[in-house]
C-alpha cells in the first residue's frame, strides 16, 4: 500500500522525476513529467542510462560523481547540464538520495529544470553591467535621493560636474548646495514628487568643489515603491555653457518685457561703467524733469530722500555685490516739482563676461497714492485696537455662519474670552442661555436682509456674569458690491441701565409723594379749614372748647402725613 501511495506521488509530480541503478546508471523508473520535459517515451526511457541525457564530455564525470555518492549514500543537490531528445540542452537543478528500489541500490532524482530562471539572471546582470557602465561612463549624473530628500547614492560623473567624489554626497541634503535664490524655487518644484511619478526642475545653480555655481537642470522619476530602487532617481546635466549662450537672448526679451509691463511708468537704463541713466518721456510725465533724457547715476542717487538714502544704496550695493538678476526697493524721491513721492523701483541687473556688472534696466512707478491709502488703513486700524467699545468682525458666511474672524482687545476685555476661544466661533457664543430675546430675532432680520441695525441685547462673559451691551452692525462689501463682512460695534450699557433703573425707580417714589399730597393731605386740611369756619360761628364757650379739640386731632393728622412725606422724598 505504502509502495503505490509512493508511486502516484512520484508518477503526478510536475517536476521531473526518475530512479537509476547506481552501478549501471540504468534508468529503472521515470514519471510523466520527465516524459513530456526530455521528450522520450517511458519506454525509451527505461532503455536508457543517465549517459544518454548527459554531455558528452560531462559523462565520465557523471560516472565519478554517482560512484562517489554511491559509497557515501548521502543526498546531494547540484545543477547539472541535461540534453533533451530533440538535442536541445538545458539547466537542471538536480537533488538526489540513495534508496533501495527492487532489489536495485539505487539513487531517486529530482530534476528541476532552472534553464528559463538562469536566463534571466544572466539577462539581469547583463542589464546591470550595461547599467553600471552607463552610469559610470556616462556625462550625465545620476543620483538617488531616500524619502527626505538625502543622497543614498551618487554616481561616478560627480567628480566630472562637481569635482567631488560620490562618497562626499551620501547622506547630505542636495538643497544646500543650491544657490541660495534659487533654493526656495526648487524646494517647491522638489515637493511635486509626491503628486507626479515624474518631474522636471527648472535650471539652478548648484556649488561645486571650487565654490563656483554651476547650472544644473534635473529630471526626477519617484521610484520609492520599487523594491529593486526604493529611492528617488535623478539625472542631472550640467547646463552652463547653454545658460550663457541664453544670456544674450534673455537678456533682450527681458528689456522688452519690462519695457512693455511698464510703460506707464518710469523706464531707465543704467550703465554702470559709463556712470549713466538714460530715462524715458516719464521721466518729465512723472518724475516732473524736462528737458533731459539722461542723467548720472549719481545724480539719482542724490534725489533719494536723505531719510531713505542709506538704507537703499546699502541695499542697493549688495544686490550688485552679490550678483543678483532682479533688484527692487521702495523710497522718496525728490521731484521736478519740489516735492517728494513715494517710488516703487525694480531693476534687472546685466553682467560682462567677466561676471560683473555692467548694466541694470528698471522701471519706477509712483506708489504715493497707494502708501497714503496704506497710512489711512493703519490709522483706522488704531483707531480699532485702541478703542475701548468692543469690535467684533465675522466673514458673511450663511447659516450656521457668520463666524467671527476678529476681535479687538477691548471685546476680549468685555467678554472675558481669550482670542483664540472666540475666532472661528459664532457671535451666538456670547448670548449664553439668554437665546430667547426678541432683538436677535432683529439682528437676524438685518442679518438676512443685509443691513445695517442698532439693538441692545444681553451678553454673557465667559464665566457666566450678564452684562447689557448696545450693538451696531454694519455690512462690509467689495468692488463688486458683494458682501464679505460684518462689522459689529459693541458697547457695555450695564451702568447706564442701573443708573436708568435707579431713575425710574426715584419717580416713583415721587409719583407716590404727589399721590400722598394730593390725597392723604387734602382730607385734615380741609377739616381744619372748616373747623377754623365754624369756629369762627361758634356763640358758646362748651361749642369752641369742642370745636378746637377737633382743629387739634386734624392738625396732628396733618402733622403726622407731612412727617412721611418728608421721610420718603429722595434726598438731593
Amino acid at each position: 500500500m505504502q509502495y503505490a501511495n509512493f508511486y502516484s506521488l512520484f508518477d503526478v509530480s510536475p517536476v521531473p522525476m526518475w530512479v537509476f541503478d547506481t552501478d549501471t546508471l540504468k534508468f529503472l523508473e521515470v514519471n510523466r513529467a520527465a516524459v513530456v520535459n526530455y521528450g522520450y517515451s517511458k519506454d525509451e526511457f527505461l532503455d536508457m542510462t543517465l549517459r544518454d541525457i548527459r554531455l558528452a564530455e560531462e559523462v565520465e564525470q557523471v560516472e565519478k560523481f554517482v560512484s562517489q555518492n554511491a559509497e557515501t549514500g548521502s543526498y546531494f543537490r547540484k545543477i547539472f547540464r541535461h540534453r533533451r531528445k530533440n538535442g536541445e540542452e538545458i539547466s537542471v537543478e538536480v537533488q538526489s538520495n540513495l534508496i533501495n528500489y527492487k532489489d536495485h541500490k539505487a539513487r531517486i532524482v529530482l530534476a528541476t529544470d532552472i534553464t528559463d530562471k538562469l536566463k534571466a539572471e544572466r539577462n539581469l546582470l547583463k542589464s546591470e553591467e550595461r547599467f553600471k557602465a552607463l552610469v559610470q561612463d556616462g556625462s550625465d549624473l545620476i543620483t538617488i535621493l531616500d524619502s527626505d530628500f538625502h543622497y543614498q547614492y551618487v554616481s561616478p560623473a560627480s567628480v566630472k560636474v562637481f569635482g567631488v567624489e560620490p562618497s562626499f554626497f551620501i547622506g547630505r541634503d542636495p538643497f544646500q548646495y543650491i544657490h541660495p535664490d534659487d533654493k526656495e524655487r526648487v524646494v517647491v518644484e522638489a515637493k511635486q514628487i509626491w503628486s507626479k511619478r515624474k518631474i522636471q526642475l527648472s535650471p539652478y545653480r548648484y556649488k561645486d568643489s571650487c565654490g563656483n555655481w554651476i547650472w544644473i537642470e534635473t529630471c526626477a522619476t519617484n521610484l520609492l515603491n520599487d523594491p529593486a530602487v526604493e529611492g528617488i532617481v535623478c539625472t542631472s546635466k550640467d547646463i552652463t555653457e547653454r545658460i550663457a549662450a541664453d544670456m544674450i537672448i534673455r537678456e533682450n526679451i527681458e528689456r522688452y518685457n519690462i519695457v512693455s509691463k511698464a510703460t506707464s511708468d518710469v523706464i531707465w537704463d543704467c550703465d554702470f561703467k559709463q556712470n549713466r541713466i538714460t530715462w524715458n518721456k516719464a521721466l518729465k510725465g512723472i518724475l516732473k524733469y524736462s528737458g533731459k533724457n539722461q542723467t548720472t547715476f549719481d545724480w539719482w542717487k542724490e534725489h533719494i530722500h536723505p531719510e531713505d538714502q542709506e538704507k537703499v544704496l546699502e541695499k542697493f550695493q549688495r544686490h550688485l555685490d552679490e550678483g543678483k538678476e532682479k533688484w527692487s526697493d521702495e523710497y522718496r524721491f525728490l521731484c521736478g516739482d519740489g516735492k517728494y513721492r513715494y517710488i516703487f523701483d525694480r531693476g534687472f541687473l546685466l553682467v560682462d563676461e567677466n561676471n560683473a556688472p555692467s548694466r541694470m534696466i528698471g522701471a519706477m512707478q509712483d506708489i504715493s497714492k497707494r502708501k497714503e491709502e496704506e497710512q489711512w488703513s493703519k490709522l483706522l486700524e488704531s483707531v480699532v485696537i485702541n478703542t475701548s467699545d468692543g469690535v467684533l468682525i465675522t466673514d458673511a458666511s450663511p447659516y450656521p455662519g457668520p463666524y467671527i474672524v476678529y476681535v479687538n482687545d477691548a471685546m476680549l476685555k468685555m467678554s472675558g474670552y481669550a482670542e483664540k476661544e472666540l475666532i472661528g466661533k459664532s457671535p451666538a457664543i456670547l448670548h449664553g442661555e439668554a437665546n430667547d430675546q426678541c432683538e436677535l430675532d432683529v439682528l437676524k432680520e438685518a442679518i438676512e436682509k443685509g443691513m445695517e441695525c442698532t439693538l441692545e441685547l444681553k451678553n454673557y462673559t465667559k464665566n457666566g456674569r450678564p452684562y447689557d451691551v448696545s450693538i451696531t452692525i454694519c455690512p462690509v462689501t467689495d468692488s463688486k458690491k458683494q458682501l464679505t463682512n460684518w462689522i459689529s460695534i459693541q458697547r457695555d450699557v450695564t451702568k447706564q441701565k442701573e443708573y436708568l433703573n435707579a431713575i425710574e425707580e426715584q419717580n416713583a417714589r415721587l409719583r407716590n409723594i404727589r399721590w400722598l399730597q394730593s390725597h392723604g393731605v387734602r382730607a385734615p386740611l380741609a377739616r381744619i379749614m372748616s373747623l377754623v369756619e365754624l369756629l369762627g360761628m361758634s356763640q358758646s364757650k362748651e361749642e369752641t372748647a369742642e370745636l378746637i379739640d377737633y382743629l387739634q386731632i386734624s392738625a396732628a393728622e396733618l402733622d403726622q402725613i407731612v412727617t412721611a412725606i418728608a421721610n420718603e422724598t429722595p434726598k438731593g
